[in-house]
């Protein structure tokens, strides 16, 4: 028994549907992550949201108009919603934790350094500091005995 070259091409199609929802959750996840690392505003989050439909929009367009000369059919967002559903149910929950995890590691190990040079420079600094503090008050007092001289020589004339 063959199947239809009709058939075949709208299976393509599901299958592209399919990988299209996963691809697109896939990308949320990467966005879900960034949110979980850097702390954001609500209102950033309604924009970042806003921009990630946007552009998926865009893509669910761009792949019906390559798989499907654009025609809308309801098999190809069942397909699209599929692929999402099975993303969502078998790996995003470990895609998030485990890069969430694997990122803060990261960053706790790249941080180290930095926090063992800030703890380093924390007592010359505050010394500088403090040396930099006595001098400017020293010339702001000069300063203010030069413009009194000034002041008062301007009067005389």
């Amino acid at each position: 028994m063959e199947v239809s070259a009709g058939i075949l091409k709208e299976t393509d199609v599901l299958l592209a549907a399919f990988f299209t929802g996963i691809l697109l959750l896939l990308i949320y996840d990467v966005l879900r992550i960034f949110r979980r690392i850097v702390p954001h505003k609500l209102w950033l989050v309604g924009g970042e949201d806003l921009i990630f439909w946007i552009g998926s929009a865009a893509a669910l367009f761009a792949m019906l108009y390559r798989e499907n000369s654009g025609y809308i059919r309801g098999f190809v967002i069942g397909g699209v919603l599929v692929g999402m559903l099975i993303y969502n149910l078998i790996f995003s929950a470990w895609v998030v934790k485990g890069s969430v995890f694997l990122l803060e590691k990261i960053l706790f190990v790249l941080s180290r350094p930095l926090a063992w040079t800030a703890r380093l420079l924390k007592r010359p600094v505050g010394h500088v500091r403090k040396k930099s503090k006595k001098v400017l008050r020293f010339l702001k007092k000069q300063l203010k005995k030069l413009w009194r001289a000034v002041r008062i020589g301007m009067c005389k004339l």
